[in-house]
């Protein structure tokens, strides 16, 4: 009698918990490469909003393993149709899958430039558990490890560039047998301009010009080692270079074309 009871509680108390929702996910899809990469494709409901979650295996990369969050993007021409699903790596918009016309294009750091073909496998596909990629990706979400690859970190950029700069300044000086130093003044550069636009090359105009002409020209090699001390490279409205002593101030601009010219016909003039 007390074990029918103890069964009936034990009933009555579990009818009152709210069952475990079921994963917001359909069946996914999966696509292989040439050398064994792997891409699981699994939508998320509801379907209007276009949300996917991917897994991307076999590559190398950093990408191996993490179940990011993507949205589809529809950049469909009349010609062709094209569909990039993008998520956010380091505060940009990145997309490592893309469709175009009946073509499947995976894309990874340290991969080709123009990405690896990807075929549709039916038989994985049909072995996938959406529900463990949906799992996968709650646990990372819930780690903070997708966070930290999703979010901005600007120091780690400008740390980037100012190796970047350094070694085009190096390149210079050889050439030149000078021994010019050189900054990029970030407290010029904002936010928008350093997830969108190349640093690098915009502040290395002056030096590939200088290398140049360094490369055809002794006299350009004694003139820029006997006047020249201190490149800075700042970003402004304009394209506006500035030769103050043995310093030269490469104010540059996103917005000015022909940078390297304007900067070999300032040299030519002021140096």
């Amino acid at each position: 009698m007390r074990i029918v009871v103890a069964v009936a509680v034990l009933s009555a108390v579990l009818g009152t918990l709210p069952a475990r929702a079921a994963a917001p996910v359909e069946a996914g899809k999966v696509f292989v490469g040439p050398q064994g990469e792997q891409v699981a494709l699994v939508p998320l409901l509801p379907r209007e909003q276009k949300k996917f979650l991917v897994r991307i295996q076999g590559t190398g990369s950093v990408l191996d393993g993490l179940v990011l969050p993507y949205t589809v993007k529809d950049w469909s021409s009349l010609s062709i149709s094209r569909l990039n699903y993008t998520t956010q790596w380091h505060g940009r918009n990145y997309s490592p899958l893309i469709l175009v016309g009946p073509r499947v294009e995976l894309h990874f750091p340290g991969g080709p430039g123009n990405g690896i073909a990807v075929q549709y496998d039916e038989a994985r596909s049909q072995k996938l558990k959406p529900e463990e990629v949906y799992a996968q990706h709650q646990q990372q979400t819930q780690s903070g490890q997708l966070a930290k690859l999703m979010a901005f970190d600007r120091k780690a950029e400008e740390a980037v560039h100012d190796t970047a700069y350094a070694e085009a300044l190096q390149a210079m000086n050889a050439t030149c047998g000078a021994s010019v130093a050189g900054s990029i003044d970030w407290a010029t550069v904002t936010e928008a301009w350093l997830k969108d636009v190349n640093i690098t090359r915009y502040c290395a105009f002056p030096l590939t010009a200088l290398k140049t002409m360094c490369g055809t020209s002794e006299e350009a090699r004694r003139t820029v080692k006997a006047r020249l001390q201190h490149i800075d490279c700042r970003f402004g409205a304009a394209l506006e270079p500035s030769l103050q002593g043995d310093r030269f101030v490469w104010t540059t601009s996103p917005e000015a074309s022909s940078q390297e010219k304007a900067a070999t016909r300032y040299f030519k003039k002021h140096l």
